[in-house]
């Protein structure tokens, strides 16, 4: 399902006339210039233009230097670790030169834009940055991959290219393949997945809207039956979207055929609605503010039977329902959700390092507190970097720790996609897959957006401001959480796999893929407590993440055994099966986590251990060590690890963290992501975070005028101004 052609004919022009539009609150472009002559909206002076330097000063934050004084201290080569990341030095130079295309241009104004304004400017510069290539370079998995982690201003076409264009190569026939697909490759039609709806998410046999078959006029009626069935939050539809592949149930001659895709065209020539149709905006949402997530309802709109995406079964012009010649297959359908999820767990890690860069960076530059609070002689006495603090090493070192782990379980995760199409006859590894990329993607993108969210609050109270890239990164990305699936169902549906596996293992069989602990369960006389590793009786035992690792799957074991244990036991009483797992659902849920930690650690552990490069191997392995020391930490493994052990690998993540800290700014560096992506002031590269906080600061809204709006009408008349004219002298007393 590849194509290769030449461009149709699309508005080339959109993108060189783009910057002179004249759209109502567009500008896109702040102007400093204003605030460095007299009596501007901050000052009746002129401001001093900034000039980092090594010393503080009126104008310069004085830290020039220290960023590039920490990478001194690295311990490895950041180039020879950024390939191992990319999978090769290919692939590294292959990334490069995807995300060069948006070198020159900038959207770190984009936190002081209205709604328009974004909406128009991720248009713009998809446009510009894609137009070369569309219709013409077909991006792998492992493209899409790069280009979602150096997006600069993400919206409306994560859906175009991330659901709707898999959901046609996936589902749709050859012959409306060729319809659709080239144009939506060149994007003179964007399309959307339209699945969720107001009132129903997760259970997709359970929407509501309707595709009932008309003989007559041999087309289906799309209709929207109640409030709670209007197609709700589809990336991509308020404003942009031409057409939908609407998911609706299948109706003919008052029978139920269940859910199917149909390809609806939602706006004219004139990118107004067809009639039928109403289509909107859902409203402001905590970030994501260049998407405009959208509604759609159907009132009785109908399209032509060849509509319904027909690649495994039609509607004949009769409205008999027909199955496809060609060998259908079930499972075949699913992986296209389950390969979605797969970018999700990439796409984590991606976001992640974002957070941790900036975190990292800043906590480094950010000097607090006397060096020697007893004997400080002057208040220009040395302070401290922020991250030499040890909590606050702790804090960025375990979310880097885990930034690592989720990219090399992403990594594992593309390569398996990749055996799995290239064979999609062979489905035998598809529940393991399946399984594990719900358990990933729920459990990743949880991690990953609680982690940058105590990453912000390590920046302190500048973390608050958008212009520091962390929040706002923050909040572009948590809506992760819940799409395709939430995070406590993908738990769910992978302990199902589990409790599966577990029951399949007690009969006799071999366990599948990374539930390899549960092997010791074909003893029926099996006790757990006799799978508990053997106890160090040194810290330096907890330094090795292998046994850190044995650890991990004595606790997923027992989780397991003890989840299947509950459920079974409710079977046992005579509940029926959804009951029982509903009531069992918060054992099956921390099994589910047990599982997938432990799964993350073996693929981390795997992939350091295959690091060629001595001095990269040697830095990665106490990263894993720290990523698994630090989830024992936090977490309540209460009963299973004694008070002594504790005590130990405390005392062995402390070590380590100490041991990593020299390479703290190198190992966010080797992420390599562009200041340009970053969109930060206090993860900048150079780290002149001071001067870039307070630019910053002069691009806000209320800092384009003085006095502010609303001042003659609410607060001048209430002003003693014979006092103000005074100027700092001394008033008399009216007491």
């Amino acid at each position: 399902n590849r194509f290769c052609y030449q461009k149709g004919t699309i508005l080339h022009n959109m993108a060189s006339s783009s910057s002179s539009q004249n759209i109502p609150g567009y500008n896109p472009n702040i102007d400093l210039e204003k605030f460095y002559k007299p009596n501007n909206p901050v000052s009746l002076d002129p401001l001093r233009k900034l000039k980092p330097s090594n010393n503080q000063n009126e104008v310069s934050g004085g830290t020039a230097h220290i960023l590039p004084n920490e990478r001194k201290k690295a311990t490895f080569d950041v180039e020879t670790l950024t390939n191992v990341l990319d999978g090769g030095p290919k692939n590294s130079a292959r990334r490069r030169w995807i995300i060069s295309t948006t070198e020159g241009h900038n959207c770190d104004d984009k936190f002081y834009w209205d709604r328009n304004t974004k909406l128009a400017e991720h248009i713009r510069l998809f446009m510009e940055v894609h137009d070369e290539f569309l219709g013409k370079f077909i991006p792998t998995r492992e493209d899409g991959a790069f280009m979602s982690d150096n997006s600069m201003i993400t919206g409306s076409f994560i859906n175009h290219f991330g659901l709707f264009l898999p959901t046609l190569l996936g589902q749709a026939s050859g012959e409306q393949q060729s319809w659709w697909i080239p144009r939506a490759f060149n994007c003179s039609m964007v399309g959307v997945y339209a699945q969720t709806e107001l009132g129903h998410g997760s259970n997709v046999r359970g929407l509501r809207t309707t595709a009932t078959y008309n003989r007559e006029t041999k087309t289906f009626e799309l209709h929207t039956p109640s409030l709670q069935a209007i197609k709700w939050w589809v990336s991509g539809i308020g404003k942009v979207a031409t057409h939908a592949a609407v998911y609706a149930q299948l109706i003919i001659d008052d029978k139920e055929y269940g859910i199917h895709i149909f390809m609806v065209q939602l706006r004219d020539e004139n990118h107004r609605p067809l009639p039928g149709i109403e289509i909107g905006d859902v409203g402001p949402k905590l970030g994501d503010d260049a998407n405009d997530t959208g509604f759609l309802r159907l009132n009785h709109v109908h399209i032509p039977r060849e509509h319904m995406f027909a690649k495994w079964q039609e509607v004949t012009e009769d409205g008999e329902y027909v199955k496809s010649e060609r060998k259908t297959n079930s499972k075949v359908h699913y992986a296209t959700m389950v390969f979605a999820r797969g970018g999700m767990i990439k796409a984590a890690g991606g976001w992640l390092a974002r957070a941790v860069t900036i975190a990292t960076r800043y906590s480094i530059v950010r000097s607090q507190g006397f060096v020697q609070t007893k004997n400080t002689p002057s208040y220009k006495s040395p302070e401290r970097a922020v991250l030499d603090y040890q909590m606050q090493n702790y804090r960025v070192m375990k979310q880097l720790s885990l930034c690592y782990a989720i990219k090399f379980s992403g990594n594992w995760m593309l390569q398996r996609f990749k055996e799995l199409n290239s064979d999609l006859d062979d489905t035998s590894a598809l529940p393991e897959i399946a399984a594990t990329a719900a358990g990933l993607k729920g459990l990743c993108s949880f991690l990953a957006a609680n982690g940058m969210e105590d990453l912000r609050k390590c920046c302190g109270g500048h973390g608050f401001l958008l212009s520091s890239g962390i929040a706002a990164h923050f909040v572009n990305y948590v809506w992760q959480t819940t799409a395709e699936g939430d995070y406590v169902v993908m738990m769910l549906q992978s302990a199902r796999f589990l409790i599966k596996n577990l029951k399949s293992v007690r009969a006799g069989k071999e366990p599948i893929g990374p539930t390899a602990y549960l092997k010791k369960c074909k003893n029926p006389n099996f006790d757990p407590l006799s799978a508990s590793p053997a106890l160090a009786s040194d810290v330096s035992e907890y330094y090795n993440p292998r046994y850190i690792l044995e650890w991990y799957k004595y606790r997923s074991l027992v989780a397991v055994l003890s989840a299947d244990k509950k459920f079974n036991g409710f079977i046992s009483q005579g509940l029926d099966f959804d009951t029982a797992w509903n009531k069992s659902a918060i054992s099956l849920v921390n099994a589910a986590i047990a599982h997938s930690l432990t799964f993350m650690f073996e693929i981390f552990l795997e992939q350091c251990e295959s690091i060629e490069d001595e001095a990269c191997k040697e830095v990665i392995l106490k990263v894993a060590a720290v990523y698994g020391l630090t989830n024992i930490i936090d977490s309540n493994w209460e009963g299973l690890i004694n008070n002594e052990q504790v005590q130990l690998l405390n005392q062995a993540c402390c070590d380590l963290l100490d041991d990593i800290r020299p390479n703290a700014v190198s190992l966010v560096d080797a992420f390599d992501i562009p200041d340009r992506v970053l969109q930060s002031c206090l993860g900048r590269h150079d780290g002149n975070v001071y001067e870039a906080l307070f630019e910053a600061s002069l691009k806000s809204q209320l800092n384009q005028q003085d006095p502010f709006v609303g001042y003659e009408k609410f607060l001048e008349g209430r002003i003693d101004k014979a006092y103000l004219l005074s100027k700092n002298i001394i008033p008399d007393s009216k007491l």
